[in-house]
Parts: structure tokens; C-alpha cells; sequence
């Protein structure tokens, strides 16, 4: 599971070859029941047959396509882990659709290839107020003073623990852990042994669930670049955090791990779902499957050193305009995007599907959450998600990390190695970037 979340991450990271191309005007319009025309818009989106967010994203469509005469929006649906390679293979042959739902970590590629809508003169025409969104999507959206997307889904990591289990093991369940040796001292406890000698269920494990390094060197206030853009992979708080997570990897022993990991994936179900776990970092909008469980659980801040710092890996999803050059689609689209991402279809989309919005004027003003203690939670905790930081001269950055993070888990090399290496291999990548320009 882990391997697979930060292959697609580096996917993203990476970025597409993506392409401004032209397309055909063939099915720009629709017919109206009154004998008019509307202008089409096709949109693709993450959300294809089965999936459990769909119905509330279709119900969004609807409205929009109800609510006025001049716009109709022609949707595909398509798996997330082949939207890439589909939307990849579409954009440089000038057959993208007119808005992609695409991941907020890759707005700012894309937005540099030329690929996508600047938006600055129809935010300025509708007089939108950007500050209803939160900073930090805001700020992935936004590339040379221009904004190329509308934020639309956002959210952080938080630990997740088994209520449950914590009375069992004497633990308060209403008091989780907020330190790291709390944490340690928590996994100890909830660990269960089998008489054979085999873990049954793991008290932690930090790459079980929806998490990473990532997770632990930004919840204790470290970065991967300075304000230069220079890589700061090495740096002393990384290193703490990656001897940290090496040793909380093999606590319990990495093999009856793997096993765990093993029967987790031969089931397609979450761990902590599945009662392999009592505690995991996973995403906010885990808090759908949460709640459609039967699992008495709890959500908190990812805990760090002496809980002094605040923060997670984040992530989440924009409405962007594919750029056609075509003035009259793109502004059909913009009164999709603007709908999509409104107070009122945010707060919807919120509330329907427990999957936290962008729009932070939506989330903090709505009562229901604020008596909820497990949105809550999530709502307090989004304002110090933070993204990976977009690197024009080393956008493949990640994908150098992580395989040397893998290697320190597996003992390959020790922590410190393991960082110079992905120090050494993203200051090449820089070089040679800054040698072809």
C-alpha cells in the first residue's frame, strides 16, 4: 500500500509531458428543450461507476446542469490510478477534455507547460474571493502570479486509533497519544503476540494506512528545500525523523510486518479496517470509511517529538481549465469550476461524502461540524497541512527519496547514508537541469 501511494505520488511529482494543444469544435454544443443551443463542456474526474464518492459528485453535475440554460457538462468518470496515464495520452494530442479533476501537488507543472488556464481575468470579471480557500491550496494553484485552477478537495493525515483496543490494553481512549514516545509506549501496549510468536495486531506501524516519511518530517517542522529551492534533504531534522521511522518500521521486526502488510493487501481492505493495527496515519477523507464501519474509532494530530510542532503531509484535488484556446469554451468552463467550488457545493460535498473541502469558509461555518468532535478534529487540523513543494529544477525529487527511505527501512543503509544519497542524486538532477538551460 505504501509503495503503491508514493509511486503515484511520484507520478505526480514527476509531472506529465503535458501539451496546449488544439482541439476540434465536434460536439460543442447541445440542444436545449427549447430548441436552443448549449455549450458543451467535457470534464474527466476520479470518479468512475462503483466508486463510493461518485453519487454525491454526480448529484453536483446535476445542479449545475439544472441550475442555468447555457452550459451543459458532459462528465467521464475514470479510475484514479489510470487517470494520468489517460489524461497524459489526451492533452498533448489536443483531445483533453475542457476541465480535468486533477491533483493539486502537479497544478504548477502543468500550469508551466502551458497546459492549463490562467484564471486571473475571470476571477477579477466575477470579483471571486479567493481568501474563501485555504491558504495553502491557494498557494498550489498559483504559478507566476497567475492562478491556474480552482482549489476544490484538501486535506492533511491524521492518526487514527482503535477505541476499542485502547480499553483493552488499559489505555484511555478518549486521551491518545500527542509525543512520539507516547506513541511508542502506545503501539507497545496494543501490540498483540500470538502463541506461535506471530503479531496478530501491530500497536503502529508508521507506513501502514496512507502515510510516509513525508508525514514525519513535516509534522516535526522540517522541509526538502530552502526558500532557494535548494534541496535540504539531509538536514538535521530529516535525519531525526528517518532514524525515528526506521526504528518504529522494525519494532516489532520487519518480516511478521511484511505478513501483516502481506494479508492487508491480499484483502484490498485498509489495515486498520481490517483489525491489523490499532493506530495509523491515514487521510482525512478516510473519516467516510471510518464512519461506515463498525470499528469504535477515534482521529487525532499526528503526535511529534515534545508536541510542539504542528503539521502533516497533505494533499487534495483542483478544478483546472484545459487550455484549448478557445475563449468561448473556457469561459463555459469557468462557470462550472466556479460552481463546483462555491460555499454552498463545498459544504455539500463535505457533509454528503466526509471528505473535506478547499473551501475553508464552507467548512468553519457550518455548525454541524463544529459538534461533531471527529470533524472537528479534521477542520482544526486543516489549516497546517502542507504539500510537497513543486521544484521546476528537480520535479522528480520524490521519486529519488523514496527508494533510498525504503532502503533505510530495510536496513540496506543506515539513515544518515540514505539521505546524503538523495541529497547527492536531487543536486544532479538540479545540475543538469541548470546545464540544458
Amino acid at each position: 500500500m505504501k509503495k503503491t501511494i508514493l509511486v503515484l505520488l511520484g507520478m505526480l511529482m514527476v509531472g506529465l509531458p503535458l501539451f496546449a494543444g488544439g482541439r476540434s469544435d465536434q460536439q460543442s454544443t447541445a440542444t436545449r428543450g427549447g430548441g436552443g443551443a448549449k455549450t458543451t463542456v467535457t470534464y474527466w474526474h476520479i470518479f468512475p461507476e462503483g466508486d463510493a464518492f461518485k453519487p454525491v459528485h454526480d448529484e453536483l453535475i446535476r445542479r449545475f446542469n439544472a441550475s442555468q440554460d447555457e452550459v451543459y457538462v458532459e462528465d467521464l468518470g475514470i479510475s484514479f490510478f489510470d487517470y494520468l496515464s489517460k489524461i497524459d495520452t489526451a492533452l498533448p494530442a489536443g483531445t483533453g477534455p475542457d476541465v480535468g479533476f486533477n491533483g493539486l501537488d502537479d497544478s504548477q507543472r502543468r500550469a508551466e507547460a502551458g497546459a492549463i488556464v490562467n484564471l486571473n481575468k475571470y476571477i477579477a470579471a466575477d470579483n471571486l474571493d479567493m481568501t474563501q480557500y485555504y491558504q495553502f491550496a491557494r498557494d498550489n494553484v498559483t504559478y507566476d502570479r497567475g492562478i491556474y485552477g480552482l482549489p476544490f478537495a484538501w486535506g492533511g493525515r491524521l492518526l487514527v486509533y482503535n477505541k476499542q483496543m485502547f480499553r483493552e490494553a488499559g489505555l484511555d481512549p478518549n486521551a491518545p497519544p500527542k509525543t512520539l514516545r507516547e506513541l511508542e509506549q502506545y503501539s507497545d501496549k496494543l501490540t498483540k503476540i500470538g502463541s506461535n510468536g506471530q503479531i496478530q495486531v501491530l500497536g503502529f506501524h508508521p507506513s501502514l494506512g496512507n502515510s510516509s516519511i513525508l508525514s514525519f518530517v513535516i509534522s516535526r517542522g522540517g522541509d526538502f528545500f530552502d526558500k532557494n529551492q535548494r534541496p535540504t534533504i539531509n538536514g538535521a531534522i530529516n535525519l531525526q525523523a528517518l532514524e525515528w521511522f526506521v526504528n518504529m518500521t522494525n519494532r516489532h521486526g520487519a518480516k511478521q510486518v511484511q505478513s501483516l502488510q502481506a494479508a492487508s493487501n491480499t484483502t484490498g481492505i485498509d489495515p486498520f479496517l481490517a483489525g491489523f493495527v490499532a493506530m495509523e496515519v491515514n487521510v482525512a477523507d478516510f473519516y467516510k470509511k471510518l464512519s461506515e464501519s463498525n470499528i469504535d474509532f477515534g482521529l487525532a494530530p499526528i503526535p511529534t517529538p515534545d508536541s510542539s510542532t504542528r503539521g502533516s503531509w497533505a494533499g487534495g484535488f483542483d478544478l483546472e481549465i484545459i487550455n484549448h484556446n478557445n475563449e468561448a469554451r473556457a469561459q463555459a468552463a469557468w462557470k462550472f469550476i466556479k460552481f463546483m467550488t462555491s460555499e454552498e457545493s463545498q459544504l455539500y460535498w463535505a457533509v454528503e461524502n466526509k471528505w473535506p473541502t478547499a473551501n475553508q469558509r464552507a467548512l468553519e461555518n457550518y455548525s454541524g461540524f463544529k459538534t461533531d468532535p471527529n470533524w472537528k478534529i479534521i477542520v482544526d487540523e486543516m489549516p497546517y497541512a502542507y504539500t510537497t513543494p513543486f521544484v521546476p529544477k528537480a520535479s522528480g525529487w520524490l521519486g529519488l527519496l523514496t527508494p533510498e527511505v525504503e532502503a533505510a527501512q530495510l536496513e540496506l543503509k543506515t539513515p544518515r547514508q540514505a539521505l546524503n544519497d538523495a541529497q547527492a542524486a536531487i543536486e544532479l538532477e538540479i545540475r543538469n537541469y541548470e546545464d540544458m538551460h
